[in-house]
């Protein structure tokens, strides 16, 4: 019989679970979505941070058989509507998916009672062969589909124009309040919303901004499209990719007021044809199905090499 309580990281056995942490956190970013160890070694430092601190936003669960430490989840709690799967893992690999099962039932039932949530909105990435799958389906979630999409930019060749009272302004980090409003307003309702925890409020996508300034944002390849009132109607920012000539395209929103005018496939293009001409080979991105900018990307060229699912609570 399984019981699950509250986590504390004082307890030595928790050096043969960050251990194993660790060997999964590289298993799924090196093997799985082919991104650099170093990104596995940068999420692992933050979970492993998250399990020692004891900061009110997170709260951590283990797993117990007897005496045994069989598995744990990290939750972190946005409000009493949003709460995300920031970790789940499981030791016990002979039973995996009752385990899993159970301590996230156990630990959505505690936080709910101690904290007076009224409804979860949490995600974890998982895969439909992971462990993962069935127990969270079991809860009531469902999966929402997700593609990673390349383009050769030595291929593309066009330009999209904006309408004449609009323009393209390079970023500047006077607009970063402007353009966090605006992701947030314009993501509102959107799946992405659910596991990408930074466009749930302003004050967190504007600290993710600040952070992304000294790490991966460049700032020469990203752009805003304003109106005549020189007010932020778009915006498309860039970041460096993991190989040289590679850029990831980080984020593309659009004044929910102003859809269907070509502003999105207009930013696109332009921030395309501004890469290649700096010298990058190759963008790259991540596209949830379904949504209209999925169209965009395909219409741009881009074409899928891996798809994953994201289990979600909708």
């Amino acid at each position: 019989m399984y019981h699950v309580v509250e986590l504390k990281y004082s307890q030595s056995s928790y050096n043969k679970i960050l251990s194993n942490l660790r060997e999964s956190i590289i298993k799924y970013f090196v093997e799985t979505i082919h991104e650099d160890i170093n990104e596995a070694d940068f999420w692992y430092e933050k979970i492993e941070n998250i399990i020692k601190s004891e900061s009110d936003d997170y709260t951590c669960f283990e797993a117990r058989s007897r005496d045994d430490i069989i598995g744990f989840v990290i939750i972190k709690q946005f409000s009493k509507e949003f709460a995300l799967i920031r970790h789940i893992f499981v030791l016990d690999t002979v039973n995996r998916k009752e385990v899993a099962y159970f301590l996230l039932k156990k630990a959505f039932e505690k936080i709910k009672n101690s904290h007076e949530i009224i409804k979860f909105n949490n995600a974890a990435f998982t895969f439909p062969e992971d462990y993962l799958a069935d127990p969270l389906k079991k809860l009531g979630y469902s999966i929402l589909k997700r593609q990673n999409l390349t383009l050769n930019l030595d291929t593309f060749d066009r330009t999209n124009e904006l309408l004449s009272k609009y323009s393209f302004v390079p970023l500047n980090e006077s607009f970063f309040p402007k353009i966090a409003e605006l992701s947030v307003n314009a993501f509102k309702n959107h799946p992405d919303t659910a596991f990408w925890e930074e466009v749930n409020s302003v004050p967190l996508y504007l600290e993710y901004l600040k952070n992304s300034l000294t790490t991966y944002m460049l700032m020469d390849c990203s752009y805003v499209v304003k109106d005549e009132k020189e007010q932020i109607i778009g915006l498309c920012l860039i970041e460096k990719g993991d190989e040289e000539g590679e850029v990831i395209i980080q984020n593309l929103a659009v004044n929910r007021l102003l859809r269907g005018k070509g502003i999105g496939t207009a930013l696109i293009s332009k921030i395309l044809n501004v890469t290649h001409k700096k010298g990058y080979k190759k963008a790259i991105l991540t596209v949830t199905e379904g949504i209209p900018a999925q169209r965009i990307y395909e219409r741009l060229g881009f074409k899928k090499y891996n798809s994953f699912n994201v289990i979600i609570n909708v």
